[in-house]
C-alpha cells in the first residue's frame, strides 16, 4: 500500500491546481486524499512509527498541539478541529509518507528520479509558457474543470520581465515551480557527476532551463545556499568546532545588525536577495508590520486572523512571503522554535553520519542535505504555500533511513546493503 501511496503522491504534486472538488468549505485535492490515507496507514502501523521515532517526531507532534491550541484560542473549537485536521495532513501526513516508505537508498533513488523525470518533461511547456505568454497547462485545466484557481495577477504585466512571462507550469505561482525544481537539482547534478551519462546531462540542463523560465530569485538563492552547504558537508567531520564558531559568530553579527540598523537584519537580507526592488520592499514591510502582531501574541499567534497593516493595506496586499515568519505569526514563537529545531536536528543528525556512509549512497545523503538546508534558508524569504508545504515536510522525512541503514561497523560484503542498482552505480 505504501508504494501505491508514494506513486500517487508524486503524481498528485504535478496535477494542475484547477483539479479539485469542494466538500463544504474544504478543498479536496488528490494529494490531501493520499496524505489522509497515509495517516490511516501510520495509525494502524503505530508500532513501526514508534520504533523509528526520534526527536523530530516529538517536535512535530508538539507543533501540531500548539497549532491546535492556536486555532482554538483565536477562533473556536470547531474551527480548531477543522484547521488542525488539514494542518495534520499537510505536515505529519507528508512527513510519515516519506519516513515510512523511503527506508532504503534504492527507494530514495527511485523517488527522486521520478520527480526529476516529470520535471524534465514539464520543461517544454514551461518554455512555451514563458515565450508565448500563455499559461497553457492552466488554460487546458481550466477548460476541463471550469475552475480558475490561480491569481489573476499572474496574467498581468507584473509577471512579464522583458519579453519573458514567468512560468508557473502546473503550480499556483512561479516561486513554487522554481523552488521545487531547485529542490531536486543537487540530486540531478551529483548523479551526473557520478555517472557522466547523456541522460543525466539532459536532466541537469532541463532543470536549469526550468528554473530560468520562472525568473524567480528563490531557485537562484537555493543554488547559492547549496553551494555553501557543499563546504559544510565536506568539512563538517573534520572541522565541527570551526562551523559551530562560525554559526554563533554569524548569529551574533545578525543580532548586532538587527539592533543598530534602521532596516534590521532581515530587511537588509531581503533587499539584497530579490530580483525585483518592489518585491523586496513589500517583504520588508511584511516583516515590519507583522512583528507588531508577533510581539502582541507571542505564545499562540493570531492563527487565521488578519495581521495588522496601515490604512493602505489594500495596496500592500495580505500575503506573508516568508514560511518561517508566517509560522511564527500564526502559531507563535514556540511553534517556530519547535519546527526549526526539528529541521536542524534532522539535518545535523544525518550530517554527523555522512562520513560513515558507503560511497555508493553518500552522494544521495549529501544531495538531501544540500536540498533541505536550502529549503530551511530560503523559507525566510519565500512562503511554502500550496503543494510546496507538503514537499517541505516530505523532504524532512525522506532521509531518516540514512541514520541506521548502512553503518561502517557492518561489513558491506556481508550486510546485503548494496543491491544490484548500487553495485551498478558504484564508482571504480
Amino acid at each position: 500500500m505504501l508504494r501505491i501511496l508514494a506513486v500517487l503522491f508524486v503524481i498528485s504534486i504535478f496535477i494542475p491546481v484547477e483539479f479539485f472538488v469542494m466538500a463544504g468549505s474544504v478543498r479536496i485535492e488528490t494529494y490531501r486524499v493520499v496524505l489522509a490515507l497515509t495517516l490511516v496507514y501510520a495509525f494502524f502501523n503505530f508500532r513501526t512509527v514508534l520504533k523509528r521515532a526520534d526527536l523530530t517526531d516529538v517536535l512535530l507532534l508538539g507543533l501540531i498541539i500548539i497549532a491546535f491550541a492556536s486555532f482554538w484560542y483565536n477562533h473556536s473549537l470547531q474551527k480548531a478541529i477543522e484547521s488542525t485536521g488539514l494542518y495534520l495532513l499537510e505536515t505529519l501526513g507528508a512527513f510519515y509518507l516519506a519516513k515510512l516508505f523511503i527506508t532504503t537508498p534504492e527507494r530514495c533513488y527511485r523517488i527522486n528520479q521520478s520527480f526529476i523525470l516529470i520535471l524534465v518533461v514539464l520543461t517544454i511547456p514551461a518554455i512555451y509558457e514563458a515565450v508565448s505568454h500563455h499559461r497553457i497547462l492552466h488554460e487546458w485545466a481550466e477548460r476541463v474543470t471550469g475552475h480558475l484557481s490561480i491569481d489573476y495577477r499572474l496574467y498581468t504585466n507584473d509577471y512579464i520581465r522583458g519579453s519573458i512571462m514567468r512560468a508557473t507550469s502546473v503550480f499556483a505561482h512561479p516561486i513554487l515551480y522554481g523552488t521545487l525544481t531547485a529542490l531536486f537539482f543537487p540530486f540531478a547534478i551529483l548523479l551526473f557527476w557520478r555517472q557522466q551519462q547523456l541522460k543525466q546531462f539532459i536532466a541537469v540542463l532541463a532543470l536549469s532551463v526550468s528554473m530560468l523560465t520562472t525568473l524567480s530569485s528563490a531557485p537562484l538563492l537555493s543554488l547559492i545556499f547549496q553551494g555553501f552547504t557543499v563546504l559544510l558537508v565536506k568539512f563538517w567531520h573534520t572541522a565541527r568546532r570551526f562551523w559551530v564558531a562560525l554559526f554563533f559568530s554569524g548569529l551574533a553579527g545578525a543580532m548586532l545588525i538587527q539592533a543598530l540598523s534602521n532596516r534590521g537584519f532581515f530587511g537588509i537580507l531581503i533587499s539584497y536577495l530579490t530580483f525585483n526592488p518592489n518585491t523586496g520592499y513589500f517583504r520588508m514591510l511584511q516583516w515590519e508590520y507583522s512583528m507588531d502582531d508577533i510581539l502582541e501574541h507571542p505564545i499562540l499567534g493570531i492563527a487565521h486572523n488578519d495581521w495588522t497593516r496601515p490604512y493602505w493595506k489594500d495596496w500592500m496586499g495580505d500575503s506573508i512571503d516568508s514560511f518561517w515568519l508566517l509560522v511564527t505569526l500564526q502559531h507563535g514563537i514556540f511553534a517556530f522554535a519547535l519546527l526549526l529545531t526539528a529541521c536542524l536536528y534532522a539535518v545535523f543528525s544525518v550530517l554527523n553520519q555522512v562520513h560513515r556512509q558507503h560511497e555508493s549512497i553518500k552522494w544521495m545523503v549529501t544531495a538531501w542535505i544540500l536540498s533541505f538546508m536550502s529549503l530551511i534558508l530560503i523559507g525566510f524569504t519565500v512562503d511554502y504555500f500550496d503543494k510546496l508545504q507538503q514537499m517541505f515536510f516530505f523532504t524532512l522525512g525522506a532521509m531518516s533511513w540514512a541514520k541506521y541503514y548502512l553503518m561502517p561497523e557492518t561489513p558491506i560484503a556481508n550486510s546485503g546493503a548494496l543491491s544490484t542498482w548500487e553495485q551498478g552505480n558504484k564508482q571504480t
